[in-house]
């Protein structure tokens, strides 16, 4: 496995955001950690919206963010699937 692992949300054909695959497994866990309680948060304050009351652009900017953020968390923890490989 290389060094550095690109994300595979990366909107560009570089690789612009990449996970260094030899950090520590305590690393690794808290960053995919904190990524899965930041779309857990928004998927909570999504589920104290109103559709009347809101803009219409918050749902899909709340989407869109908990996507990224559960697909980030994800490629972290398929690196500490990989080494186990």
């Amino acid at each position: 496995m290389s060094h550095f692992l690109p994300q595979t949300d990366n909107p560009v054909d570089s690789n612009v955001l990449l996970i260094d695959t030899q950090a520590s497994v305590s690393a690794l866990l808290t960053c995919a950690e904190q990524r899965f309680q930041a779309a857990k948060n928004l998927l909570r304050s999504l589920s104290h919206m109103n559709a009347y009351s809101s803009d219409p652009h918050d749902l899909s900017a709340v989407c869109e963010a908990t996507s990224l953020l559960l697909q980030e968390g994800c490629d972290v923890l398929g690196v500490l699937v990989l080494r186990e490989v």
